[in-house]
């Protein structure tokens, strides 16, 4: 029992963190639980429960309804955003830090029990982040009121500083791990966009409503929940959309909206003289993980893989799932050197990551063996104008030089100037239909089987050994 624990605990989705990602996690934890024990060490007494009572059950009821909501956008699953913070800020108003602190808590776990399967260290980052935006807000609401006076506009005030407070603070804690585990992140990826600000300042709005109500009868929470499913009803639309164009198992790009950002792409480069390079990216051998492991693990594998990809490209790639165990990455401005020294360090960035740690944490399945459980890629590059000048030209000449890196033993990289293109067959002026005639192949993608011919590069690995 002791061996299988040590184990399980080697397998953390936690030890995959870089150094700095995994500081700034592990600091945050232990501040929020500092932070905690001093509040209740400083709590006079438990009066106020009644408060915390109706804050967390209006909140419960409301997130329940918003799960309602969501679950006509996407059946199952875990909310992308909801209202409830709004009850955690009027809670930090009008509370003691410790009971302030008990409602994030309750609340949190029970969006722990609700959300099924999650990460158990980024579910603990996220409480210890809430609790921290309670304090903040609640240390700004006293100082403010303290300045301004508790009536009238002063107390407004406060209550605007406040969830200003406990805004800013979920926001610039979680930007930062979020830049550190996954680098690369765009400012919008990071810190949220237009909408999501929006969101957060409803939330916020709400919470001051809600502090106010509270100041009269702590049963005017309830009051809050039909305007919260309310909102809660459009944010629907934000998430629709961005539910077109990702792709559900890997969180990337689905190819078609990948494309139209591609041939965006492609157009300014071909307007101002710049190259562009796009990479075919294949799991080698991937079937193995699913025949091996399960289809489970083989999903958790494929998310993982393309969270490797999509940290270690620049903010302004593109990077989409092109279908089953293949992404593609369009890399702007980006001539032949540096895009095989980009795809090289992907197929580095693959092969070193400790996948079966990756997949533990989420799947809490110690049978896999770091040491056995691996994976590679293999790379195609193409670049414009050289290799092509459309889309389709270069995703051809990519896909054919990524069949080549594998017919050379995988774990490779090749590029489409050096791979030889089929010839093309003269097209024959008109068909004749013979009985018992072969069907013909139409041109397009090449088959497993029939790799296009390769030359020398001066791009690849070492010829490797083949591990699943």
């Amino acid at each position: 029992m002791v061996a299988q624990s040590r184990r399980a605990v080697r397998f953390w989705a936690l030890w995959t963190l870089t150094v700095p990602a995994f500081a700034v996690v592990v600091l945050v934890d232990l501040a929020a639980v500092g932070y905690a024990v001093q509040a209740f060490t400083d709590l006079p007494s438990w009066r106020g429960l009644d408060v915390v009572v109706a804050l967390t059950v209006s909140a419960l009821i409301a997130v329940e309804g918003a799960r309602r909501v969501e679950n006509r956008r996407r059946r199952g699953g875990a909310l992308h955003k909801d209202l409830a913070p709004a009850w955690m800020i009027a809670a930090a108003m009008v509370l003691h830090p410790a009971l302030a602190i008990l409602v994030a808590v309750l609340l949190r776990i029970w969006w722990r029990i609700r959300a099924g399967r999650c990460i158990p260290y980024r579910w603990a980052f996220s409480t210890a982040v809430h609790v921290l935006a309670v304090g903040a807000a609640h240390t700004v609401f006293t100082a403010v009121g303290d300045w301004t006076g508790n009536g009238g506009l002063g107390q407004v005030v406060a209550m605007i500083a406040a969830s200003m407070a406990y805004v800013a603070t979920d926001t610039v804690l979680c930007g930062l791990a979020i830049s550190l585990i996954l680098p690369g992140s765009s400012w919008r990826e990071t810190f949220g966009g237009t909408d999501d600000l929006c969101t957060d300042a409803t939330a916020a709005t709400l919470g001051c409503l809600l502090a106010a109500a509270c100041l009269v009868s702590p049963w005017f929470a309830f009051v809050a929940i039909p305007i919260t499913l309310t909102a809660q009803r459009a944010l629907l639309l934000t998430q629709l959309e961005s539910e077109v164009q990702t792709d559900p198992k890997t969180s990337l790009t689905r190819v078609d909206w990948w494309r139209r950002r591609t041939e965006e792409m492609l157009r300014t480069a071909r307007s101002q003289n710049e190259p562009m390079a796009v990479l075919l990216i294949d799991i080698d051998h991937f079937k193995q993980v699913n025949d091996r492991h399960g289809h489970l693990v083989g999903d958790e594998a494929l998310r993982a893989v393309a969270t490797i990809l999509r940290s270690a490209i620049r903010a302004k790639d593109v990077i989409g799932r092109f279908g089953g165990e293949e992404f593609v990455i369009a890399l702007p401005d980006t001539g032949l050197d540096d895009a095989t020294v980009t795809a090289d360090r992907l197929r580095n960035a693959v092969a070193a990551s400790p996948l079966a740690a990756m997949c533990a944490g989420v799947l809490d399945d110690p049978d896999l063996d770091p040491d056995t459980f691996h994976l590679t890629v293999s790379i195609g590059v193409a670049v414009y104008p050289a290799d092509g000048i459309t889309v389709d030209d270069l995703l051809l000449r990519a896909d054919r030089a990524m069949y080549a890196a594998k017919a050379a033993g995988r774990n490779r990289v090749r590029l489409a100037a050096d791979v030889v293109p089929p010839p093309r067959l003269p097209r024959p002026a008109a068909r004749i239909d013979r009985p018992n005639a072969r069907t013909s192949v139409p041109a397009g993608r090449p088959d497993h089987e029939d790799t296009p011919v390769d030359r020398p590069v001066t791009s690849g690995a070492a010829p490797p050994t083949d591990r699943t």
